[in-house]
């Protein structure tokens, strides 16, 4: 009864954990004592269950890179609810990278998650609304006012889901081009990155219901369903610019956004996912499809050559075990979903340039895996990239469709959790040494182009300066000899604002230059 009285004030949006609630962390609270920071926290089951707890920590706006494994108390597998519970660290190796530090406690009662209650979730008549709002001219010149409002639109949707959506901006030609992006940071392994993608642009004469308003409504209706639960890896979404300008926005953030320490594990682009007909002859095919996939082309044929399918597009060398999650995902959760997954020859520039129209392509192109979830464009919707490409045409049952197969496939992908997560940045202010004449002092603090360094006089022996940034980078050493030295000056005119870390002996203060 306590379950379903729970489930019945939480909502339908936690309806998969209804039958067991995922663990509690609250009342949690940080104290920094010299360079051992204890965290506090109550741990809540509804079932009694032994809990996982992980701890994690790392620079703000990075990964959670720092080690962790010297942390003690109420952490690691088979932890009793309760409260009081209690966790320190012993923070003296990372000082170079604070003060602002990012912390995460993960609560796991390793309990299973259902997904076909998560993938149940997906709403058709949310598609509809987010459509209705996107329909209209998206292009850079002949609808701009428009293209931007969607931009601001899609940036605030993931907003609202407190996913600190960010901008990859560049410029084309006079054009302020945007791509927009916002992740579910992974708790065990963020650096394994899955990205759901859709460009949002239209060409300069549609209104773009199908191309691409789909897509970005599906995206935001994945994005809608997926925030409410927590990964072991990372899932990013992503509204592609100037995919009509000939992939630009993709382009770009292939070459230029993903950092050297991701592993992007899949990509699936959403391109046209809501045109739906079950009129024979109303699917056609490129140009020599028949021998390159017989297979799909005769069971096609054999169904009449209705649309009434979507195809899963992969690349043969890296992307045929993301194609295959799909469609296994899709069978499982979606059975009423008909999928035709076909996979591209690696010379598809060549022998198949149909199946690189969309923003998957420049990630194959760099070997990534990734999918074009697609309704055939113009080889089935007789509206593609004309006026007449409107909601009216579409069929949100199919798209809500499309978009069920895809949360199932990231759900498994990314390995969901049946755990709670506690993030919080925080500032932490350490000296490691203890109070005596040896301290030194720094003025001005904060300063703009010159430190002053004074220091007591219990330095006997040459002893190091050195000055380093958040990232531990060393901008300044210099040994000074104490017995003939009370004091020395930095220039630090040349250096970026910011925060700083000066070291002497044994002693770290902080910097702040202005």
């Amino acid at each position: 009864m306590k379950n379903i009285i729970a489930c019945l004030l939480l909502g339908l949006s936690l309806q998969v954990f209804c039958q067991n609630l995922p663990p509690a962390l609250t009342n949690v609270q940080t104290e920094l004592n010299g360079v051992i920071l204890t965290i506090n926290y109550d741990l809540e089951d509804a079932e009694g269950d032994l809990v996982t707890v992980t701890f994690r920590a790392g620079p703000s706006g990075s990964s959670f890179g720092f080690d962790t494994g010297n942390a003690t108390g109420d952490l690691g597998a088979g932890i009793t609810p309760g409260i009081g519970k209690q966790i320190q660290w012993d923070l003296s190796a990372n000082i170079a990278s604070l003060p602002n530090v990012q912390l995460m406690l993960v609560a796991n009662d390793l309990q299973p998650v259902d997904i076909q209650a998560i993938v149940n979730q997906v709403d058709s008549t949310m598609l509809y609304g987010d459509v209705a709002f996107l329909e209209g001219i998206r292009h850079r010149t002949s609808g701009a006012a428009h293209l931007a409002a969607c931009k601001d639109f899609i940036f605030n949707q993931f907003q609202n889901k407190n996913l600190a959506p960010y901008l990859q901006s560049f410029s084309y030609g006079t054009y302020d081009a945007a791509n927009i992006i916002a992740q579910q940071t992974g708790t065990e392994n963020e650096n394994s990155v899955y990205i759901l993608g859709g460009h949002f642009d239209s060409v300069n004469n549609s209104p773009g219901a199908d191309d691409n308003a789909s897509a970005v409504a599906g995206m935001l209706e994945a994005m809608r369903v997926l925030s409410g639960y927590h990964f072991k890896k990372t899932i990013r979404y992503i509204g592609f610019d100037l995919e009509e300008a000939g992939l630009v926005g993709s382009t770009r953030y292939v070459q230029q956004g993903i950092a050297p320490t991701e592993s992007i594990d899949g990509m699936m682009s959403f391109e046209m996912i809501g045109y739906y007909t079950e009129a024979q002859n109303s699917q056609t095919l490129p140009a020599g499809f028949n021998f390159l996939y017989p297979q799909v082309y005769n069971e096609i044929a054999s169904e009449g050559f209705r649309g009434n399918f979507i195809t899963n597009v992969g690349e043969e060398n890296q992307s045929v075990p993301l194609m295959n999650a799909f469609s296994n995902a899709a069978a499982t959760y979606v059975p009423e979903l008909s999928v035709k997954s076909i996979a591209a020859p690696s010379s598809w520039q060549a022998l198949t340039p149909d199946l690189g129209r969309s923003d998957h392509a420049p990630f194959w192109v760099a070997g990534y895996p990734a999918l074009m979830l697609t309704d055939g464009a113009n080889f089935r919707n007789p509206n593609y990239h004309t006026p007449n490409d409107t909601l009216g045409s579409l069929n949100f049952t199919f798209m809500a469709n499309v978009v069920k197969a895809t949360v199932a496939t990231l759900a498994e992908l990314a390995d969901i959790q049946h755990a709670t997560v506690w993030r919080q940045d925080v500032e932490l202010i350490v000296s490691t040494s203890e109070p005596s004449d040896c301290n030194f002092r720094i003025s001005p603090n904060p300063s703009g182009n010159l430190l002053r360094l004074e220091w007591g006089n219990c330095f006997s022996t040459p002893t190091d300066i050195q000055l380093t940034d958040l990232q531990g980078r060393v901008h300044f050493t210099k040994k000074i000899q104490p017995g003939s030295e009370t004091y020395f000056k930095v220039d630090v005119s040349g250096l970026e604002r910011g925060v700083y870390f000066l070291k002497m002996g044994g002693v770290t203060e902080k910097v702040v230059l202005n």
